[in-house]
């Protein structure tokens, strides 16, 4: 063999490996979209978190009862269109819930306790009206 196919065959395997070391790091594509369509989750909840919010910051200060009057591209998962699940709690506590595909805890390592971290399955984040909305992190 000539020295041009040796390179070739190494330049090879060091791309094979770069790949296999990238998705090992990164997880597959189908992986990343399931924590994509979480964040689109999370985002929802924050939407529909920000809009009790306007409710409670009205004069009267009261949790609305449900959420019918929020419109269904607000109260509804992005990805597969079901209702978040909305609980009013005691005076200005509430939950919001939903099904996540993919645990947080183990996708990002400099935000440990991020206020959106969520486990794989149904999960409820409890909220306090009269405190401001937790931001939604830009990345997992």
């Amino acid at each position: 063999m000539t020295r041009n196919t040796w390179a070739a065959i190494a330049a090879t395997i060091v791309v094979v490996a770069a790949v296999i070391l990238g998705m090992r790091v990164l997880g597959s594509p189908a992986n990343q979209r399931l924590v994509q369509s979480d964040l689109s989750r999370v985002r929802g909840l924050w939407g529909v978190a920000l809009g009790v919010k306007s409710t409670w910051d009205a004069p009267g200060n009261a949790l609305p009862a449900n959420l019918d009057r929020f419109l269904d591209t607000v109260k509804q998962d992005p990805v597969t269109n079901k209702l978040f699940i909305y609980r009013p709690k005691s005076n200005s506590a509430y939950e919001l819930c939903a099904t996540f595909s993919t645990d947080s805890h183990n996708l990002h390592v400099d935000n440990m306790n991020d206020f959106w971290d969520h486990p794989k399955g149904d999960y409820c984040f409890q909220l306090d009206a009269s405190q401001p909305v937790p931001q939604v992190p830009y990345y997992y």
